[in-house]
């Protein structure tokens, strides 16, 4: 099952679910394999609100989930 990202719309506030996979393959970024990231590399995506119709920039946290080590 992908990973999947919840965010509130900055705009609206509804929340929006993204799958992870899409956004980094949509994003040109795509790897087959594992990817290792550290703890402050930071994936910044800009999508639509599935509400709303407006677009809003949301981070990812890097490497182990976004967890602390």
């Amino acid at each position: 099952m992908p990973p999947f990202i919840n965010m509130d719309c900055t705009h609206c506030g509804k929340p929006n679910r993204f799958d992870l996979a899409e956004l980094r393959k949509n994003d040109g970024s795509l790897v087959k394999g594992v990817v290792y990231r550290g703890d402050k590399e930071d994936e910044v995506f800009e999508e639509t609100c599935q509400h709303c119709g407006r677009k809003f920039k949301f981070p990812v946290k890097g490497g182990n989930n976004g967890k602390k080590k």
